[in-house]
């Protein structure tokens, strides 16, 4: 009987690890919201596109549909189906693609004014913003590609570049 309690309190911890850990990214993508600038939104509404987000991230990123910042709207739009993805895709500010999403496929060129977010990308990318990562620390960091920022069209706080993770050549 002990022992299998040890095993239902295993999987109940690493279930609430991966809660955590998904809240812990979308509160990253939130606070991102807070320190980029777009050059024009649609009214007072800001729009996050989650691709393929699932369970804990999913969840997450529900509790900040209809919060404010900047004096702005947040609205969560969740992009599951490749039909959608395409018919919204020019509606977004920022698209985030959790690890659930990494399977879709997203179009070649991103519009002016829509940032992209990764989670863990598998390569790199020029399409993407910023990614965040996973250290051998156990540490999330986030790293922003200069070239996909000036191509969205987006002004980022000198805040935020002074905290990204610096990639090589010298790029935050």
């Amino acid at each position: 009987m002990s022992g299998a309690a040890l095993i239902l309190m295993g999987q109940s911890l690493s279930v609430s690890a991966q809660a955590s850990e998904a809240g812990l990214r979308v509160a990253f993508v939130y606070n991102f919201l807070k320190f980029i600038e777009w050059p024009e939104l649609q009214g007072n509404e800001l729009f996050l596109c989650a691709v393929g987000a699932q369970d804990a991230t999913r969840q997450s990123l529900a509790q900040i549909d209809g919060k404010s910042t900047q004096k702005v709207n947040i609205k969560v739009l969740f992009l599951d189906e490749a039909s959608g993805l395409e018919q919204h895709f020019s509606r977004c500010n920022l698209v985030y693609v959790p690890v659930s999403g990494a399977d879709h496929q997203l179009p070649a060129t991103i519009p002016v004014g829509v940032l992209l977010v990764v989670d863990d990308p598998a390569q790199e990318d020029a399409r993407m913003g910023i990614a965040l990562t996973r250290t051998a620390e156990n540490r999330i960091e986030f790293s922003i590609n200069d070239s996909a920022i000036k191509q969205a069209g987006v002004k980022v706080s000198s805040q935020l570049l002074k905290l990204a993770k610096k990639q090589p050549g010298g790029a935050s």
